[in-house]
């Protein structure tokens, strides 16, 4: 049986036992409803350790014969969005004459299960990857890589795959955007005690906004490439943004507001503070400078000054609280 079941299925599992506790007979019943086919018990059993697997934490309550989902953790609705994505490469052809689609062609996600199983079970992959070479801004040619498939990460609609690379002699730790990939093999299995230091370097992938490596030239109390506490505080527009969808797992809603001087709407709002955890990185520079007012990041002070010095103070008004109300 494919370690990876009916990706719907185990979204519509994942969302009941989020709610409540769930026996299995609610399980096949509520499955049923919906029109899913279902063999048995047995099979929400195995469904239950594939949630496990995806790192899912799914408790059995002693009151009664069920499941319980008590925590997502990292993972969190990164199956919601692997089904959206099933959903949407289902969506019949179409010339989009008048440009209304501007999402870019969902590429590589057919290899997410196998990809999924390599990093869980520590299999070795190969494939062929078509970079993007900056000084050029034109894709390069095909390379053939084989890595230690180590994280799997999606940020905007794109996925990329964090990896050990063992034949480098520096710079080992590689980051693959999937829809640049392709002809993935799975090999044999590799020993995780091979890769040095995998344990710290998966953490800190994870508390990278996005895929963009640490700033080479921002270094804070010689904390370099490690995660700093943000403090940004966000209009009332863009909070419900953030509501929607966590911007990161880290993310904290607090429940601190404070009147604020809007400057794109050239007045003012009431804004909330939010926090996070993360690796100071470009995505992260990107989401602040393109809040344009509805953003304004006051910690830390380094990162302000960093952003201000790198664009030359053109975004000032964006990361430093001028407001008299304080």
């Amino acid at each position: 049986m494919s370690k990876y079941p009916n990706i719907e299925r185990l979204v519509l599992i994942k969302n009941l036992l989020s709610v409540r506790p769930r026996s299995s007979a609610e399980l096949l019943s509520h499955i049923e409803e919906k029109g899913g086919l279902i063999e048995s018990a047995r099979t929400i059993a195995r469904d239950i350790k594939v949630l496990r697997d995806l790192g899912y934490e799914i408790e059995n309550p002693t009151k009664i014969r069920g499941y319980l989902l008590v925590n997502t953790g990292y993972k969190e609705d990164l199956l919601e969005r692997y089904n959206d994505y099933l959903k949407l490469s289902k969506l019949p052809e179409t010339k989009n004459e008048d440009g209304l689609i501007t999402t870019p062609q969902l590429r590589g996600v057919e290899m997410l299960p196998n990809l999924f199983k390599a990093v869980d079970d520590f299999y070795e992959i190969e494939f062929d990857h078509k970079g993007y070479t900056s000084k050029t801004k034109k894709t390069s040619e095909f390379l053939t890589w084989r890595v230690f498939p180590l994280l799997l990460k999606e940020y905007q609609s794109k996925w990329h795959l964090h990896t050990y690379v063992p034949s480098l002699t520096e710079n080992n730790f590689r980051t693959f955007g999937i829809d640049r990939m392709s002809n993935l093999k799975l090999l044999a299995k590799f020993d995780p005690n091979r890769v040095p230091n995998a344990d710290e370097e998966i953490e800190l992938f994870k508390k990278r906004l996005g895929s963009a490596k640490p700033l080479d030239d921002y270094n804070y109390q010689d904390l370099k490439g490690q995660p700093q506490f943000i403090k940004i505080w966000v209009s009332s527009f863009y909070l419900n943004y953030l509501k929607a969808k966590k911007l990161h797992f880290t993310q904290n809603i607090t429940n601190e507001t404070k009147v604020l001087l809007n400057f794109a709407e050239k007045k003012e709002m009431t804004y909330t503070l939010v926090t996070y955890l993360l690796v100071p990185n470009y995505d992260l520079i990107k989401v602040i400078v393109a809040g344009l007012g509805d953003i304004i990041l006051e910690q830390p002070e380094s990162l302000k000054v960093y952003i201000s010095n790198k664009f030359n103070g053109l975004i000032s008004k964006i990361i430093i609280d001028k407001n008299p109300h304080r």
